[in-house]
């Protein structure tokens, strides 16, 4: 199984889990596609208001139709990810029905656990095996959407207790005197894993932290039976996975209406 598939299977089951655990966001399977309309419309991610290819044996035109279908049975112009190597047909459709191509991420990959970093004395690694610990992953990111002027409240769509506490999510959080400074989860599904909405409070940059959680994350995965992992990385956060031994399989382009 290549890289590419196993990102699809944990990119799915994700998309799913998050889902699953909000109320009022709403998933759709049609044509081919993962298709998820949010409870909170927020920003354009892979999981908000968003789809995704799971067959690609479904002619792309179908694809494109019940994309347009179901964002209109919800309110919600759907954004779609598209694999760079994995979609060329689907990009074609999306181009020809004037969806407009945006930012490109980096689809990464590793086939064995990661080094997990020796935190310094001031920094304390945890699992979330708790409530509280739950709350420390979702206080990170609220911190971020409320520096940028967001609605902290959307982080609810993946940092609930049910979430963060469903026993194939391996979640870490990161203290920086004391304080959550930084977090990560990676979802284990049958034997890959994915690693998702890595975060670090501004204040508390260009410490590690965010290698640091990523790799914590991750090598849980593999000690619980996941054979590789998989990621989609901004330009921002990719030099620290490939540091960490991923490597790049395709990009993953955004496109919108």
């Amino acid at each position: 199984m290549t890289f590419l598939d196993q990102s699809d299977r944990t990119t799915l089951a994700a998309a799913r889990l998050f889902a699953e655990h909000e109320d009022g966001t709403v998933v759709g399977e049609d044509a081919g596609m993962l298709m998820v309309a949010s409870v909170r419309p927020f920003l354009r991610s892979l999981f908000y208001s968003s789809a995704r290819r799971f067959d690609r044996t479904v002619p792309a035109e179908k694809a494109i139709a019940a994309l347009q279908s179901f964002g209109a049975e919800h309110g919600q112009k759907l954004n779609l990810w598209a694999s760079v190597d994995g979609d060329a047909d689907l990009i074609a459709a999306a181009e020809a029905a004037g969806m407009a191509r945006g930012i490109e991420l980096e689809d990464m990959g590793i086939a064995s656990a990661p080094a997990v970093p020796t935190p310094g004395p001031e920094i304390e690694l945890a699992e979330v095996r708790d409530p509280e610990e739950a709350d420390a992953f979702a206080e990170v990111h609220r911190a971020l959407r409320i520096e940028a002027e967001q609605d902290p409240e959307t982080v609810t769509h993946f940092a609930s207790h049910a979430v963060l506490l469903d026993p194939h999510v391996h979640a870490f959080v990161a203290y920086f005197e004391r304080e959550p400074a930084a977090c990560a989860l990676a979802l284990r599904h049958e034997d890959s894993a994915g690693l998702y909405w890595v975060a670090t409070k501004t204040s508390a940059r260009k410490r590690g932290l965010g290698a640091l959680v990523s790799a914590a994350a991750v090598d849980g995965a593999f000690q619980a039976g996941a054979k590789s992992a998989t990621l989609t990385a901004t330009a921002l956060g990719a030099p620290v996975y490939r540091r960490l031994g991923f490597e790049r399989f395709s990009g993953r382009v955004r496109y919108s209406f």
